[in-house]
């Protein structure tokens, strides 16, 4: 997984900031900068080059006044624990049966 997740940008953040900042401490990246407000992704050429750029500049980075987060991109579908599946409910039913007698069902 080498795609960067770099949050916590500041509305004014453009493409071309990163690739100053990105450019200026010698980590390379792959293709463009995927800007969204208040965050962008971003590919590296392998998992150290995406730990590196991790390290450099996870919360000691500032652009236009706040200080970049940088983490490993995480799908959609893997963020958050699976819905668990729907599973009959245990049953446990108290049934009379013609002598007035009680059977418990599990």
């Amino acid at each position: 997984m080498n795609k960067l997740y770099i949050g916590n940008l500041n509305e004014n953040v453009t493409a071309e900031d990163l690739v100053k900042t990105f450019e200026d401490n010698k980590i390379p990246y792959s293709g463009q900068f995927l800007m969204k407000t208040g965050y962008a992704f971003v590919d590296c050429p392998d998992d150290q080059w995406a730990m590196k750029a991790i390290e450099t500049f996870s919360g000691k980075v500032e652009l236009h006044g706040k200080r970049i987060e940088v983490e490993h991109s995480v799908p959609k579908k893997q963020r958050y624990l699976p819905w668990p599946t729907v599973r009959p409910r245990p049953r446990c039913l108290i049934r009379l049966n013609d002598s007035c007698n009680t059977d418990l069902v599990f």
